[in-house]
């Protein structure tokens, strides 16, 4: 009886310090703020967007972004990104914007998503509007600053074919 009375609590105890140890190993939750930091970078990047300036969107992107635009090859390095955002930013009234449906960060701190809607618009020929509404998905990564920066950018149109 004894002898399994020790047993018992050594197993107990041996089961609280695993836990405790496990607790321990867990980084600190800081999805909260990781979301606010993406949010904020987010706003910023639409507002670069707007200045038409290709470097200014291209800071927001990793160095091994991998960039889905629709109905198009992926670009995998910043100068095939580079010739799609300059055949994009000549064409006439052009605006474009985005705004995030939920961001969620993971618990390790190093990686998110973003998803939401966005709308452009430009110029056809005789000077009409032709707007495109549709949605995006992002994925970001933690740099090694602490800032954050989108590696995967994709988005299609909800207009009919």
């Amino acid at each position: 009886m004894m002898l399994r009375s020790a047993v018992m609590s050594l197993g107990l105890a041996s089961a609280v310090l695993l836990a405790a140890a496990a607790h321990a190993q867990q980084p600190a939750d800081n999805r909260a703020k990781d979301e606010a930091a993406i949010r904020q970078a987010d706003e910023a990047w639409v507002k670069a967007a707007q200045t038409k300036q290709i470097p200014a969107w291209l800071a927001y992107y990793t160095d091994d972004v991998l960039f889905m635009p629709p109905n198009d090859k992926t670009a995998k390095t910043k100068d095939d990104i580079t010739k799609y955002l300059g055949q994009m930013m000549i064409l006439p009234g052009l605006k474009v914007t985005w705004q995030p449906v939920k961001i969620e960060a993971a618990r390790s701190g190093d990686i998110a998503y973003d998803h939401g809607t966005y709308e452009l618009t430009f110029e056809d020929p005789n000077g009409n509007p032709i707007t495109d509404k549709g949605k995006y998905l992002e994925i970001w990564k933690k740099q090694a600053d602490g800032s954050w920066k989108c590696s995967a950018d994709m988005w299609n149109s909800d207009l009919p074919n």
